[in-house]
């Protein structure tokens, strides 16, 4: 009778640790996504500050070819970062966008079994393009070399010295508001090179 009870006994306090665990696991999986979240509305500020910034300094570019790209450069911007938004849309569906903690699930629209879907694919094309877009209107190579950085989609190292896709890396099998903060801090940067650019124009400007 005394083994069954000590077993007894082991049995709860086995179940009193894995439920302590499973609790402590929750709330540390809802702070980071709740984290996540805080991060994402921080950037999204930050991206609206930036971009009165960056109107303030279109109307200084004086030097007519600059003017032209600079105009180009605003057009570029504005569609890649609407399509960024319409992806994050996608995303989302009909999940409240604030509502991060409901958000744990990943979303892997890009994805198949067996690689890149249709949409991945259009992801890594539109991001290409856009990078080379702009690289063809910068001439200071400084700033070519920052671009290539920010919106590079080569293979990614991992610190084994192992390559991963950039895409798989960065948005597979994670939770939705990870995959979502990954897309505003694209906003976010984006909106940053605008910023230099046209720093870079002014700097030249007679």
């Amino acid at each position: 009778m005394e083994v069954k009870k000590s077993t007894l006994v082991i049995l709860v306090l086995v179940v009193m640790l894995i439920s302590g665990v499973a609790w402590f696991l929750k709330k540390a999986s809802q702070e980071v996504l709740t984290a996540f979240g805080t991060m994402n509305s921080r950037l999204q500020t930050h991206s609206t500050s930036v971009a009165k910034d960056n109107d303030s300094l279109l109307t200084l570019i004086r030097d007519e070819e600059h003017v032209v790209k600079a105009e180009e450069i605003e057009v570029l911007v504005d569609d890649f970062g609407k399509y960024l938004e319409s992806i994050k849309e996608e995303m989302l569906g009909i999940k409240d966008p604030t509502n991060y903690e409901k958000m744990d699930q990943a979303n892997n629209m890009f994805f198949t079994e067996n690689g890149l879907s249709e949409k991945g694919l259009e992801f890594l094309n539109t991001i290409n393009q856009f990078r080379e877009e702009i690289l063809s209107r910068v001439d200071d190579n400084g700033l070519k070399t920052t671009i290539s950085e920010k919106l590079s989609t080569n293979d990614v190292v991992d610190r084994s010295g192992k390559k991963h896709n950039w895409l798989i890396y960065n948005f597979k099998d994670f939770p939705l508001v990870a995959s979502i903060t990954k897309l505003t801090q694209m906003q976010s940067d984006v909106s940053s090179i605008k910023s230099d650019i046209y720093r870079a124009y002014l700097r030249k400007q007679k």
